[in-house]
């Protein structure tokens, strides 16, 4: 935490996005955004949309056992939903591309995915964890097409309008609650807070970046920084270190049930130990192991991505 502690850093939101969203769904809706459709976010140089979807779904692999242990793969369908929603992070897909199903990962859409949360009992759980994803196709949309949304993001002394875009944009919202599913029986889901839940999401996110920025020095390479700012960014640093100080805090004080404490400071192991951290530092891929490769066919299929999304796909965005 160099960058200090300062006690009562405000957890307020100063700012209103929706001009700025609505300038970016009008943009989109005229075609101004076309271009950037399936271009390569990732910064490794991927030859192909297959790539990009295999590897994300290594990396959800490799985080699902960091954060859930070797229970990481009792329900498929949590495997599934975190992958859907992470592939965004390195592929740019238009939102309807997610709802009318012209997007699919491993033969899966989003509407597979609904089903198949439904099936394995998510009930209400799988409604607030495919809005959540729906609610981060869209601002991950607009924060790669829409230029002016950052900037005005990072505008501010205070960081919490920022930090919030931040979970969103990542989901860590989805993946908690993909964490409690999948924790089940060692935390009882009905006493599970949106508070705890929604502290335990932006300490996740929070903490991924920390990590970035202490064990490999790669968060300077990230398009977006929550902590960015001309004049302000060292406030905005100890800003950022202290609502992750006072969140974990919270957390543990408040009796939340482990596996969201845990998922809440995981971003400082799974950043050291999973492969696309040094990935990006080095902007190449690592070859996928044998056993990877075994349990991706396993737990995905062996079809990464459909044609007409590989035809679409463009090279690395500059």
């Amino acid at each position: 935490m160099g960058g200090g502690y300062q006690p009562g850093t405000p957890q307020v939101h100063e700012l209103s996005l929706w001009p700025l969203l609505r300038q970016s769904i009008t943009r989109t809706d005229a075609g101004a955004t076309a271009a950037l459709d399936y271009t390569d976010w990732s910064k490794k140089h991927a030859a192909s949309a297959t790539e990009l979807c295999r590897y994300i779904c290594r990396d959800v692999l490799q985080w699902m056992a960091l954060w859930c242990g070797d229970r990481y793969d009792i329900q498929p369908a949590a495997v599934h939903y975190v992958a859907l929603t992470s592939i965004v992070d390195d592929l740019c897909i238009p939102p309807l591309d997610l709802v009318t199903g012209r997007f699919r990962l491993y033969e899966r859409s989003a509407a597979d995915l609904a089903v198949a949360l439904d099936h394995q009992g998510w009930g209400r759980h799988g409604v607030h964890a495919m809005l959540a994803m729906a609610r981060q196709y869209l601002l991950q949309y607009a924060e790669k097409t829409h230029r002016a949304l950052h900037p005005r993001l990072n505008d501010l002394e205070s960081v919490w309008d920022a930090v919030i875009y931040r979970t969103y944009t990542a989901n860590t919202y989805g993946a908690a609650i993909a964490i409690e599913q999948v924790c089940g029986q060692v935390c009882d889901l009905n006493e599970i807070t949106w508070t705890w839940r929604m502290d335990s999401a932006i300490c996740d996110a929070i903490s991924m970046d920390l990590a970035k920025t202490a064990a490999l020095d790669i968060y300077h390479v990230d398009n977006h920084q929550p902590t960015a700012h001309a004049q302000h960014a060292r406030r905005r640093e100890t800003g950022y270190h202290s609502l992750y100080l006072d969140l974990i805090a919270d957390l543990v004080a408040t009796g939340a049930p482990d596996p969201l404490v845990h998922f809440g400071r995981s971003g400082f192991l799974f950043v050291p130990l999973v492969e696309r951290y040094p990935e990006r530092r080095h902007g190449r891929r690592h070859p996928l192991r044998p056993a990877m490769q075994t349990r991706l066919h396993e737990l995905f299929g062996d079809t990464p991505t459909d044609p007409h999304i590989e035809h679409a796909f463009q090279p690395e965005f500059r």
